[in-house]
């Protein structure tokens, strides 16, 4: 049977593979080489750390602020009332003028008034005389001097009736019990006024109150006499004081109403504006980071994995507040390198090859934060 050549070199060739393959040498230009092992160089590539980026905290004073938002409301606004009925024949005033206490608002009918007080008076001075006349016959003996005493309670029954008349007259001028700004409603001349009904509205501006609900998880951190920023919906800004604090909550809300005096001298701040009133809370270190930074423990705990020396850390964390970049959190070193890209594939006490994160660094220049 004769062999073909085929057979004998495809039976060599098979011979050189398997040969390559188990000693792992090559033979270039006759001189063997030792060829790369892949398994080997696999398990080496195994044995290198994680890269990871990180990026440096520094714990900065964060100063944290209760926001309490709500309307102003002028400190003395009154409806000044009529005390008696009837057409106004005078208003010696305008609106948006200012007045002084005491000041002439306006004026109603007095005629019937002033007859009544004159009708008084003549029953008074009649009283006077007959009692006087009684006492000359009593004391010559041609009168009774039991009667005297009668005579009297007349005398002092006209008193009051003139008493009476000259107050009921003197309640036709309305007068201001406050000084202050005029503002509507306000009784024009020919207008009918009832007993009870407003002659004017005096509003007092100066100070103004600034009135918010604050809730009842935050109420505890309001004081009276506490300093409190009020900035307007108009862009003003003014500093004020706490000045009341509810002590039952609202009923409905839960939430308590809270006061805040703002000086007005110049009257600029107007009565009705909406407004947020920032009171300060007090400083406590804190970092500033994203969210995306954090990560859980195997017990559940928040928290950050940091780089220290090369190996991997868990640090649990409190969220203290919220920022528009990110979250306040505190319970960290004053500086810190923290895991921004990496953090779920590391575990605690692990090795890592730690490069810098790209980007700037979270290093909050405003340490502001507000409380809603």
């Amino acid at each position: 049977m004769r062999i073909r050549f085929s057979y004998i070199l495809a039976t060599a060739l098979a011979a050189g593979v398997s040969y390559y393959m188990l000693t792992g040498r090559i033979i270039i230009g006759g001189e063997p080489e030792t060829a790369p092992q892949p398994i080997a160089e696999a398990e080496r590539a195994d044995e290198a750390p994680p890269k990871v980026q990180v990026e440096p905290h520094e714990a900065v004073m964060r100063v944290a602020s209760l926001a309490i938002r709500g309307r102003t409301e002028a400190e003395n606004l009154v409806e000044v009332k009529a005390q008696t009925g009837g057409i106004v024949e005078k208003r010696p005033v305008h609106k948006g003028q200012e007045v002084e206490p005491d000041a002439l608002l306006c004026v109603i009918e007095r005629g019937a008034r002033e007859a009544q007080l004159a009708q008084a008076k003549a029953k008074l001075a009649q009283a006077k005389v007959d009692i006087a006349a009684q006492e000359a016959l009593a004391s010559k003996g041609y009168a009774a001097k039991n009667q005297i005493p009668a005579m009297q309670a007349a005398v002092n029954a006209a008193e009051a009736s003139v008493a009476e008349a000259e107050l009921e007259l003197k309640r036709t001028e309305v007068r201001a019990p406050i000084g202050g700004t005029l503002q509507d409603p306000i009784a024009n001349v020919g207008d009918v006024v009832a007993l009870g009904g407003t002659c004017a509205t005096i509003i007092d501006a100066d100070p103004m109150k600034m009135i918010g609900q604050v809730s009842e998880q935050e109420i505890a951190a309001v004081h009276k006499g506490q300093k409190a920023n009020v900035t307007l919906i108009t862009g003003e800004s003014a500093e004020g004081t706490v000045t009341y604090i509810a002590t039952s909550a609202d009923a409905q809300t839960r939430t308590f109403r809270v006061e805040i005096s703002v000086p007005n001298p110049q009257g600029t701040i107007r009565d009705g504006l909406t407004a947020v009133a920032q009171i300060p809370l007090g400083g406590k270190k804190a970092q500033l980071v994203s969210s995306s930074y954090l990560t859980l423990s195997d017990e559940g705990e928040v928290g950050v994995r940091t780089v220290e020396d090369g190996i991997v850390h868990f640090r649990p964390v409190e969220i203290v507040g919220d920022a528009p970049n990110g979250l306040w959190v505190s319970g960290l070193a004053d500086e810190v390198d923290i895991i921004t890209v990496g953090q779920e594939f590391v575990t605690e006490g692990g090795k890592v090859d730690a490069m810098a994160a790209q980007g700037a660094p979270m290093r909050p220049r405003q340490t502001a934060e507000i409380r809603p």
